[in-house]
């Protein structure tokens, strides 16, 4: 399973690597998150870039904290598509790929499952290289089905 799990996390970096060779936006930030599998907050970290016009790729990975003996944490490769619906503000569908790691801490024992992504987000740019986002996803993954709602913020460069 940790093989499984690095050359996952390998692959995710290298299609960022592929898509970084195109010109395009680039933006890091994090996220404050509430998953519903865990019934837990967490907190994320994510990538994301310009593929062309309005669509973009995203890395992400989030963690949540502990709750009643279950630790929970997901590694994400999503897309969005950005349709602008005001001056500074999109909205955007989400769909893609995620692995999902659920931990018993009582008996030292987690699964991993790999599962799809579906939900929305909206944006808004606070300045012209920092905006604030909300997001919910459903992450469709065998025994460990999850809704996840965030607020974040990214910086782009």
């Amino acid at each position: 399973m940790k093989k499984f799990l690095a050359l996952t996390l390998l692959a995710i970096v290298g299609v960022a690597s592929a898509f970084a060779q195109h010109k395009g936006e680039m933006a890091v930030g994090g996220n404050l998150l509430y998953g519903t599998e865990i019934n837990s907050v967490g907190i994320g970290t994510k990538f994301q870039y310009g593929i062309i016009e309005n669509l973009r790729a995203e890395a992400s990975f989030n963690y949540y904290f502990e709750n009643k003996g279950y630790h929970m944490w997901d590694l994400n490769a999503n897309a969005h598509y950005l349709f602008p619906i005001a001056d500074k503000f999109r909205a955007y569908p989400i769909a893609g790929l995620t692995i999902v790691n659920k931990g018993y801490s009582d008996i030292n024992e987690s699964i991993t499952r790999l599962g799809l992504n579906l939900g929305g987000g909206v944006e808004y740019d606070v300045r012209p290289n920092f905006k604030l986002d909300a997001e919910f996803k459903y992450s469709i993954v065998s025994t460990i089905d999850q809704a996840v709602f965030s607020l974040g913020a990214t910086y782009k460069f």
